[in-house]
This record gives structure tokens, sequence and C-alpha cells, in this order.
């Protein structure tokens, strides 16, 4: 794998030191003296990158020649290159790391088998650098880095480790990259480090496939399968890797500590539990050491042997390549999660296609990456910058920073199945699908005097206009379910049937308890079409509740459906809310483009300027929002995860705890941790009683409150149901889910999710997927440092009456565009954090350079100009209507 993290001013003196065996501070990015091997020539730094050859820099690395070159100057004649306010930082340090196998292999191996291991390891992290030279040594000029232009390569010194800073063995290799670059007309300047930062997750996935296919062809190992880029060799034993992860066990307890857990707490819970090491120890009795751990493990000589040799010497098959890009084509392939994809991804999916231990070079990766995306299954629908970039990311700090913008590209499939949807979608405007008769709303409508204008509005859209696909955007609180209920009504006594879906059953029970639609999930609905056995009603009316999250394959499938027995798909959500967890972006994309029903009006948030500040929040206005939600005193700072914890609870029981309040972290482990307190206060207050019983490692009692996690019609339970307990006895529980009540027998409680989790856990505390779409008097919603836009608003708009937000504060923190080490008030990294969107696009809304029509030819030259321009005037149609729906 590969990590990343900048340098601060004078750290280049602890790689020096550690080579001469002179080390005697505990502090800089390097995390540990690899004292065991100072005496020996390998700890030696050595100098890698095309810019060092171009300044006759080579060879073994010394002290002033890497601080000339860290400082801006050149290593050998000491001239300024870049001017120091040019460069933030001095340089990035890219660690190639060995997976925990391979290191295991290598600190308990003999010479030879050291040798051979720290060979291949150098091998292909020379590799994987040359790639990242070649696709990101880039330099910025001009106004706040506005210009980008191509680099000669990079100024490097390589330092290779062999421990971890826990003492367990962990061969890595530092890679420190000087932050200058020289253009091709001569000039110096800084580098541009977003590139480097884009493209070193490529370069870990390269130098894990190297690794692999050099260890497979000279040890004959196997491998496990790659996950996410990485394997272990097959045969070493879980416990024995878990053994000889102490750092990680560290770094793990440290991000607990600060309630992160995102790759920049990870890089700064690295940085802060740096510990001083026993100098004293010799290699020798290191290397003993770890054989007499694994020996306690079950690994010892004789084990370690026998993971060797295990693969055929015969040569490797030929790499079906042509199987490989039908892989990354497919529905479940690159486009699975993400409408678009560029290049780099195709690299990276392509290490995960071949064989492990295949052996296919870097460049045969990259070469067999382009002839991917120029074959007839991708399209590309961005053309890259040619260096002027646009001034379009805001930094976590506020500032406006330029851009650059990568090739996108996405597949014929998954392109075709958009046209489909949007072809569909506008052919039935203005159609005669879902038409009630008029009585029937009047009927409806003087049921329900209490509607708005707005809602009144659109239950009259839906049941009088007839188009075959109809949108309703609302931000949360708006009353979408109040009105569908009337719709429902007008359409039912007009002989329309009327059934309802949605992605999550919680969901689909929510809708049918609210609007008395009838509900299931999508899931649940296309398994039941795709056997044919029920089809839906010919004429009927379809109402997708929380569309926003709808797949775009999914929507396809059902909008086919509706298409052949001539009925109405309704699709009610907002996009703002929660994104899709596949390929999305349909519902904003068909909002764009049809004449979609807006609602506007909050009426759950009793507080007039909370209304307005979810309001801005949701529309990414986050300063304003965060500066009235603290002078309401809604934003809590505690200075560690613990002591946050202990508060938001106390905060919850005093309000009244689970009467009316709800608890809403993002992350699982959090959720646990504040389930596990509040449950707690339940039991001091002496609101549990009878007898316990256990689920997983959690015990209930009645008068708990729980989630059930599994679906289970013939019990009535829902996947996401909250619910009282009410009574334990003989292995079974009894469990009040909105009055009522539900037997869950042995036989229910003895499964487990798909994760592997019990079926049945506190509830106190929900993850914000489960908290959508619920209404509480009180939110007590937990911020952490992987916190998005959508996610906040979601959380933050539960509570009719009180909504408030806890973070932790006063963090050392790495900030990666201004500096490695910080203090940054609490606010400031909230702020960086709500300015990001996970908010999906549809591959046909992503605009190609030209604005040319995507999947018209590559060569843009041959596109005809009238067809340029209408694609521009229907692309200012499509903007004009999106600033509507935004606003």
């Amino acid at each position: 794998m590969v990590s990343i993290g900048k340098l601060a001013v004078g750290q280049e003196g602890y790689y020096l030191e550690q080579a001469q065996g002179r080390v005697d501070r505990a502090t800089s990015v390097g995390s540990g003296v690899e004292d065991y091997y100072v005496q020996g020539t390998e700890a030696s730094g050595y100098w890698l990158g095309l810019g060092s050859e171009h300044l006759q820099i080579v060879g073994e690395v010394d002290r002033e020649a890497l601080t000339r070159a860290l400082q801006g100057h050149d290593p050998l004649s000491a001239r300024e290159l870049v001017a120091p306010h040019v460069r933030r930082v001095p340089g990035f340090d890219v660690t190639f790391s060995a997976p925990k196998s391979v290191s295991v292999l290598f600190g308990l191996g003999d010479e030879s088998l050291r040798r051979t291991i720290r060979s291949a390891h150098d091998a292909a992290v020379a590799e994987a650098f040359a790639y990242l030279e070649r696709v990101a040594a880039n330099g910025r000029r001009g106004a706040g880095g506005s210009i980008s232009i191509k680099g000669s390569g990079f100024i490097a010194a390589a330092f290779r480790h062999r421990t971890s800073r826990a003492g367990d063995p962990q061969l890595h290799t530092h890679v420190l990259i000087a932050n200058l670059v020289q253009g091709v007309d001569g000039r110096w300047s800084a580098l541009d480090g977003r590139a480097i930062f884009q493209h070193a997750k490529t370069a870990g996935y390269l130098y894990e496939a190297r690794l692999r296919a050099r260890m497979s062809e000279r040890l004959g190992v196997e491998w496990t399968p790659v996950r996410n880029g990485i394997a272990d060799v097959e045969g070493v034993p879980t416990d024995v890797l878990r053994g000889f992860s102490r750092r990680r066990a560290e770094i793990e307890a440290e991000l607990l500590r600060r309630g992160e857990s995102s790759a920049a707490a990870a890089r700064m819970a690295t940085l802060s539990t740096r510990q001083r090491k026993d100098y004293g120890v010799v290699p020798e009795q290191l290397v003993e050491l770890w054989r007499e751990r694994a020996a306690q493990l079950g690994f010892d000589r004789a084990a370690l042997r026998a993971v060797l040799g295990r693969r055929s010497h015969q040569p490797d098959s030929p790499v079906e390549w042509d199987r490989a890009f039908t892989r990354l084509a497919a529905p479940t392939g690159l486009t699975q999660r993400r409408s678009t994809f560029a290049p780099r991804d195709v690299v990276q999916a392509l290490c995960e296609a071949v064989p492990p231990g295949s052996h296919v070079s870097v460049r045969e990766f990259e070469a067999m990456a382009e002839e991917f995306l120029e074959s007839e299954v991708a399209v590309r629908v961005l053309d890259g910058d040619a260096g002027q970039a646009a001034p379009s990311i805001r930094l976590r700090d506020g500032r406006m920073v330029f851009a650059r913008t990568d090739r996108r590209f996405s597949t014929v499939e998954l392109l075709s199945v958009e046209r489909q949807v949007i072809e569909t979608a506008l052919a039935g405007v203005g159609g005669a699908a879902g038409i009630a008769r008029p009585e029937a709303l009047k009927s409806a409508l003087a049921a329900r005097p209490f509607l708005s204008g707005e809602q009144v509005t659109m239950v009259q859209r839906l049941v009088g206009d007839g188009d075959r696909v109809a949108i309703v955007v609302g931000p949360a609180g708006t009353g979408k379910t109040v009105a569908l209920a009337a719709a429902r009504d007008a359409w039912e006594a007009s002989g329309i049937s009327v059934q309802g879906v949605a992605v999550a059953r919680r969901a689909a029970r929510e809708l049918s308890d609210g609007a008395g639609i009838q509900s299931t999930s999508v899931t649940a609905l296309l398994r039941r079409l795709r056997l044919g056995a029920d089809p839906l009603p010919r004429g009927s009316v379809l109402v997708i509740d929380e569309a926003g999250m709808l797949a775009t394959r999914q929507l396809a499938e059902l909008l086919r459906h509706t298409t052949a027995v001539g009925a109405k798909l309704v699709l009610t959500g907002d996009h703002r809310q929660l994104p899709e967890l596949e390929a999305g972006g349909c519902f904003r994309g068909l909002a764009i483009r049809l004449p979609y029903i807006g609602l506007k009006d909050n009426r759950r948030q009793h507080a007039p300027w909370e209304q307005e500040a979810l309001r801005e929040l949701r529309h990414g206005d986050v300063e304003k929002a965060l500066a009235e939600y603290k002078r309401q005193e809604r934003i809590v700072v505690a200075p560690d995860a613990h002591r946050l914890g202990e508060r938001l609870v106390a905060d919850w029981w005093s309000s009244g705890g689970p009467n009316g309040g709800i608890m809403i972290a993002l992350r699982r482990t959090d959720v646990r941790t504040l389930n596990r307190l509040a449950r707690i206060a339940m039991r001091d207050a002496g609101r549990l009683h009878g007898e316990e019983l256990f689920c997983g490692e959690e015990s209930i009692s009645a008068g708990d409150v729980v989630v059930l996690r599994l679906n289970d019609p013939r019990r009535g339970v829902t996947n996401g149901d909250r619910g009282t307990v009410v009574a334990v006895g003989h292995g079974s529980l009894q469990v009040d889910v909105g009055g009522r009540v539900v037997e869950l027998d042995d036989e229910y409680l003895s499964r487990f999710t798909n994760h592997g989790d019990p079926v049945v856990a506190h509830g106190y505390a929900v993850t914000g997927h489960v908290a959508q779409g619920l209404t509480t008097d009180r939110a007590f919603v937990l911020a952490s440092d992987e916190l998005y836009r959508e996610w906040a608003y979601t959380a933050m708009s539960r509570g009719r009456a009180t909504n408030r937000l806890y973070m932790v504060g006063d963090a050392l923190r790495i900030r990666d565009e201004i500096a490695p080490r910080v203090r940054s008030a609490p606010e400031a990294d909230l702020l960086g954090t709500l300015r990001q969107s996970r908010r999906q696009q549809m591959a046909l809304d992503v605009e190609r350079d030209g604005q040319v029509p995507v999947g018209e030819p590559k060569d843009r030259e041959s596109t005809k100009p009238d067809r340029t321009r209408r694609w521009r005037r229907s692309l200012r149609r499509d903007r004009e209507q999106d600033q509507s729906i935004e606003r």
C-alpha cells in the first residue's frame, strides 16, 4: 500500500541521521528508528527520479544535498530554484509498505529469503515510483497555481526501513519528493501536490501487483484474493498477522480516542503515537525475539517453509485481457458505484482483475488501461484540462484554489441505460397516465384542509397532468408523505391501483404508515417482477419514496416495467439528502429535464432560524449555517471522543432520553459506543428490568430501545425498525414497534446480518441511513472527520424542537494544502468537512470539453457544428432548470 504525507521544515535530518545510526530523537514523519540494521549499508538513502538525474545527483544521499533540495535550492550549487513563498511545504513523503504477511516472512526468514524479498520490494518501489513520476511530476504557476505545467521529473530520495515504530517487522520505503520541478522551458516551479495525492493510490496498486509477481516468480508463493489492491501470502495465519501488527493497534487506539477514521486522521494518529525505542537491541536479538513470538503463535520455521514453493514453476498462462475488459465494463465493474471513472481507476481495476502474481509490467498495465479506454465499451465524457484549470475547489480553510480536471469516462452500457431513462421519461410528458377523476381529487383535498398551497398543487399535478414520470423534489420536512396520502385517495377513488417502493424496507414501511400506500423494498419488487408471476397492474401508479437514493440501473428497470403496462411512475425525494450507494444521479437528472413538482416550506422544525439554517446547509452555504448554529449554542465541543460521547449522552438523557430523542452518528463504531453509554444511563435509572438476553455481545432487557436489522415479513418486522422491548423470556423478545407488539423467537435472534452482526441491537443511537425518514422531537448528532454535507443535512433535520451537533475540538491536524502539522479551530475543520459533497451525477451530465454531446465521435473536428450548437443550447436550458431545482 501507499501512504502520503507532507514534510515539515527540518525533517530531512531524521532520515539522514537514521541512515548513519545517529538518531537520538523520536520526531518527524519517519515513524521509527531501524536501530537493528544501522550498521548495514542498506539503511543509506539513495537518489531517485529523473529530476535527480538531470541535476547529476545519484547514488547515496548526503545531508547537505537533501537539505538544499527540500529548501528549494540546487542540491549541488545551493542556488535558489524556487522562492520560499511559493513552496508552502518542503516536500512529500510517499511511503510504499509491503503487506504484513510479506513483512513477517522478511523478518522471520534467513538471509537468503530476506535478500530475495528485499530485492522484490525495491524493484516494485522503483516501478511504481516511475509511474507516479510520469503522471504526477507537474508544476504549478500563476496566481493561485492556476496554470499546471508538465515537469521533467522528481527530485527524490528513498529510505528503506524494516520495522514499525512498535518494533514489529514492517518492510517499507519512504520516498521523499522535493517540492520543486523543472518545466520544459527550463524554469523551476513548485510541484502541484494535488497530482501526487491524486495518483498515489494507483501507484500503490501497481507496487502491490509487481511485488506479488516477483515474489511468486522467485519464491513460489500463492496469494489470498486481492481486495483494495492488497493481497497477503497464502498460508500465513491471521493470528500471526495480528500478532505482528502492534503498531496498527496503537494507531487504531489513537483514532478511537480522537473519534476519527479518515485517511488524514490516520496520518495524524501515526505521527502523534510515535514512541522512543530501545536502541540497545541488536539485529540478531530482534530477529530472535520475532521468531520466538511467531513460534508461540504456531508459526515456526517449518510452517514458514511450507508457505514457500506452493506455486508451480511452469510459465504463467497469458492474461485474458478480453475477459478482464468484460468484467470492467459490466454493471458490477467500474460503473457499479459511480457513473464515471478516470484512467487511474482502470489501472487499479486491472491490478485486481489479473490473477494474483501474474507477470504484468507497469507499462503493460498502463497500455492495457488505454486500450480499454479506446475500446468500444468505453466512452469519454470529459476531456482533461490542457494546463489551464478552473477555480472550482474550496479548501478546508475556505481558500479557493484552481482544480485540475482529469479525463473521465463511462461505459456504453451505463450511458445506454441513462439515455433510456431520460428518453422514456421525456416521451411520457403530456400523456394520460394516472389521471384521477375531478370529483375524487376534490374529495381527497376536502378531507385534508390542513394542506398548504404547495402541497395542494403537488396533489393536483400528480393526479391531473398525465405524465408517465412525475418528479417531486422536496427538502426534509416539507410534507411530501402527507400530500402523497391525498393523491393516493384520489387515485384509488378513481379505480387506479397504487403501490410504493423505497430502497430501504424501513422507508417503505414509513410510506405505508404515513401515506397509506402498500409498499415494499425496491429489491423485493424487482425480484417479484423478474419472476413474471405478479406484474404491475395495467394503468396503475408506482410511487418511489426517497428516490434520491435509487441507483440508475434499478430506476431503469422499474421504468421499463411501468412503461410496459402504461403505469405512472412517481419519484419523490431530495437529491441533497443521502446519495445513492451505487451509480446514480438520475433523480436529479430527471428533475433538471422534466417539469418537476417542487416543495419548499419546512413544516417540521419549529424555529424559523433553524428552518433558514437548514436551507443554507442544504444549498452549501455552510458558513452562514454554522454561524447561526453556533449563535444558537447548537454546536458542542469537547477535547476528546470519550468526553464528547459522555456529554452527548448526558444531554440526551437530561432532555428526556429515549422519550422523544434520538442520537445519530455516521460510523457504526460510534453508534455502538453511544448505545453502550445510553444503556448504562438506563440501567442506573432503573428503567431496565427482568432477565437479560444476549444478542451478540449486547445484553437486552425489558425497557431497552432496540433496532431490528433483518427483514422478516412473516413476523412483520423490517430492517431499521425501532421499538421498545416489553418482555424477555425463554430465548425470545417481545418488542413494541410503532404500537404493535412483535415476537422475536430464537429462530430470528440466532441469525446474522450480511455484515455478520446480530439482528437485534440497542437503538438509542442509530446511523444516518436509519435516521433518514425519521422525525423526532430532539436529535443529538455526533460529527466525525468523515462528515459530508448530505449526511449532516439529513441528520440535523430530524428533530422538530432541537438538533444539536457534537464534535471533538483542539485536535492536532494535518492540513494538506498548507503544512503538515498545525492546530486549527474545530469549527474550521467542521466547515471543511461540510463543504464536501457526495452527490452523484449522471454520466450524461458530466460535460465534455467543448460541450460535445456524450458518446459523439472522439475526434472533435468530425463533430458537426450545428449538433454542437444544439447541445450547447440544451446544456443552457438544463442549467437554468438545474438552478431552479437548487433554489
